[in-house]
């Protein structure tokens, strides 16, 4: 420990910041699964516009 602080002045904290680290932690967890999320939705939809193109490219003319 750093003798030039005192214990008692963050002895009251440690809820509060537990609290608060824990909700921060938290949100970062659900904003990076979220713009996972984003990133995937986008590629798929491009994935599905580009198989439709290839697809419509290879049908034949009907009788």
């Amino acid at each position: 420990m750093d003798p030039n602080i005192d214990p008692n002045v963050l002895a009251g904290a440690g809820p509060a910041v537990l609290i608060i680290g824990s909700l921060i932690y938290l949100a970062v967890i659900a904003l990076s699964l979220w713009i996972g999320y984003l990133i995937i939705k986008a590629a798929v939809r491009n994935g599905l516009r580009d198989h439709t193109l290839w697809l419509e490219s290879r049908r034949s003319p009907l009788r």
